[in-house]
């Protein structure tokens, strides 16, 4: 059976894992008529994703993460199908443990964390108007396709392009997963999900099996020089679900930089 998809924002991370046969549009001038004219089967809302920390008031998160997209939501949710739209798993960052979609929020407060409370709040609140709307709370993930001035940009940079970075420390630990099973995952569910891998994987260590798949050494290519000043601290948390595993994540990571460096 042949499905209409739809992703809204072609640029953000996550539009470069789903299916080449699914539509894409640009966020910046959205046409909801053209949305509501193709009775899409699935529409994924991906904008906002890359403005995680941003050094902005929580009117600009607000003005994106939740005026914007629950304005679209609520002009097309009774001409599709189903919705996914992605908020963060950084929601419960204040926990020591394991997370399950249904604890209460618990975070060390940022705007952009708050602009995805406000909505998923509002969502929550209202399910009986939004029944085929999923919300999809993804843990870390990072790509070749990560924008600029984050770690991760700087760790693919350094591996596909050998040009030496500054980043801070990275002995720390993340529940990290690849982007492919997030959209995965959003490709499949039926309700709303946290995903993750399941367990807390060593930065350093992962970064370093990196560049040693690469013959490198990434002592050479990342100098710790600059100081941490991320604006929320986290906990030991990670998802009680593990989607995936460590050999996976790194596979996936390793083709991702292969593929990216002969495109």
């Amino acid at each position: 059976m042949n499905t209409k998809s739809l992703i809204i924002g072609d640029t953000a991370q996550l539009s470069y894992y789903f299916p080449i046969t699914y539509d894409r549009i640009s966020s910046r001038n959205i046409d909801h008529k053209f949305i509501i004219e193709r009775n899409y089967d699935n529409v994924y809302i991906l904008f906002g994703e890359q403005r995680t920390f941003l050094n902005e008031s929580d009117d600009f998160f607000i003005d994106v993460n939740v005026n914007k997209t629950l304005k679209l939501i609520n002009e097309i949710k009774d001409h599709v199908k189903r919705i996914v739209v992605y908020s963060t798993s950084e929601l419960w960052n204040n926990y020591e443990t394991q997370v399950f979609v249904y604890n209460k929020y618990n975070y060390n407060y940022t705007p952009y964390i708050k602009s995805k409370e406000i909505l998923c709040n509002l969502i929550n609140e209202n399910r009986h108007n939004y029944q085929n709307v999923f919300i999809v709370y993804p843990f870390n993930f990072n790509s070749p396709y990560r924008k600029s001035g984050f770690l991760f940009s700087k760790i693919f940079e350094s591996i596909t392009k050998k040009n030496i970075n500054k980043i801070g420390d990275i002995n720390f630990e993340r529940d990290l997963i690849h982007p492919s099973i997030i959209v995965r995952e959003s490709i499949n569910t039926k309700s709303d999900i946290l995903v993750g891998t399941g367990s807390l994987i060593n930065i350093e260590n992962f970064v370093s099996d990196l560049f040693n798949v690469h013959n490198m050494n990434y002592k050479d290519y990342l100098i710790n020089e600059i100081k941490n000043n991320l604006p929320n601290k986290r906990g030991s948390y990670y998802s009680g679900i593990g989607y995936s595993s460590y050999h996976e994540l790194l596979t996936l990571t390793i083709k991702d930089v292969y593929e990216y460096k002969i495109s």
